[in-house]
């Protein structure tokens, strides 16, 4: 396929059910034309609204936080800057390498389950995701909240339940599966299999 095909097919024959298709091309052609599927995965996730939010809110509240204690960095508005003087292209790559050190570490010592609160280890697929979203309304199907109402980012992003939990044989089948918000599915947790859909739909 040269540049007129690819040009011809996003134009005219792309169908799209979501954003992928366009996504996928465009990382591919700002990578130079190939690119592995983790950098793919990393241009859907940062298109990926509550994914943001969710990791802003968890910023703010602590790394910058901390660090600012220990003057390592300053903030203001949204811009966080680190406090050292311009440093040499040694210099970042000193730090950059000893910061990787300590997340290697960290990771090696406590293993992937730093990521359980966010992903489970068979996660549900993101067609399936989308369409309990959609039945669901794009709202926690416990307390209601939904992006926009008050107080909504204490209780957002919102998470793909299962009822049945995985621990205990739940499926990642569309029946088995609710919107909870962040602050529902926490109190829920894995302890026990109600559903909280409406009856209704």
């Amino acid at each position: 396929m040269d540049h007129d095909d690819l040009v011809a097919f996003i134009r005219d024959e792309m169908r799209m059910q979501h954003i992928y298709q366009p996504l996928l091309i465009k990382t591919l052609v700002e990578c130079g034309g190939s690119a592995t599927v983790r950098q793919l995965a990393q241009a859907v996730l940062a298109l990926d609204e509550s994914q943001l939010r969710y990791f802003e809110k968890q910023i703010k509240a602590m790394p910058v936080k901390v660090l600012k204690q220990h003057g390592v960095l300053s903030r203001e508005g949204d811009v966080v800057s680190l406090e050292t003087p311009r440093l040499s292209l040694e210099q970042r790559s000193e730090i950059t390498t000893l910061c990787e050190q300590k997340l290697n570490e960290f990771i090696k010592d406590r293993g992937m389950e730093i990521w359980e609160s966010r992903y489970a280890s068979e996660p549900v697929s993101t067609s399936v995701r989308y369409e309990a979203l959609k039945r669901a309304g794009k709202r926690c199907e416990l307390c209601g909240v939904k992006e926009g109402d008050s107080n909504y980012e204490n209780r957002l992003p919102l998470h793909v339940d299962h009822i049945v939990p995985r621990s205990k044989g739940g499926s990642n089948d569309i029946e088995n599966l609710q919107v909870l918000c962040r602050a529902c599915n926490l109190g829920k947790g894995n302890r026990d299999d109600t559903d909280f859909r409406s009856k209704d739909g």
